[in-house]
């Protein structure tokens, strides 16, 4: 497995075409989630990175709304290892707009959860439920978007 290497960029300034051999999903992309960490392990947790077994590496962006009021930013508040084989994923969505207010959050940002949403991706290993990543944040007006990326960068396969 070759060294760890962060992959550069964020939410806000990251070109989609700069980097060959990244690949970009969103949380609409369920299914490509669960091909990318289905029998896989965490290896190690780095900031907003996660590397896996195969030398796959994964940076989770919450999504920035790109507005001064905050509508649409979501942040990356979750992030964990696995050290065990993942064998299930499972997604929990609840985004919160303006006159949507969900349950007890806690978010520091919002001690009266006046607007925070979430998105979270469970991992299952060894029988036990894990929070892979959690997102938290909210839609706003629902005009300037809402959830998160994640950056894909599969290892070199080296062909002889």
């Amino acid at each position: 497995m070759s060294a760890f290497v962060p992959i550069d960029g964020n939410a806000q300034d990251w070109d989609r075409h700069s980097l060959p051999g990244v690949r970009v999903l969103s949380e609409s992309d369920r299914q490509a989630i669960e091909a990318l960490l289905l029998g896989r392990k965490v290896t190690k947790v780095d900031a907003e990175h996660l590397l896996l077994d195969d030398g796959t590496v994964i940076k989770a962006i919450g999504h920035d709304g790109g507005c001064a009021c905050s509508a649409g930013c979501y942040d990356l508040s979750v992030l964990n290892g696995v050290d065990n084989i993942i064998t299930r994923i499972e997604f929990d969505y609840r985004p919160s707009e303006d006159y949507d207010k969900p349950g007890r959050s806690g978010h520091p940002d919002d001690p009266t959860d006046e607007w925070t949403g979430y998105y979270r991706v469970f991992v299952f290993a060894d029988n036990q439920q894990i929070n892979l990543m959690q997102f938290d944040g909210s839609d706003g007006n629902g005009y300037y978007g809402t959830g998160f990326e994640i950056l894909v960068r599969d290892p070199l396969r080296i062909v002889s």
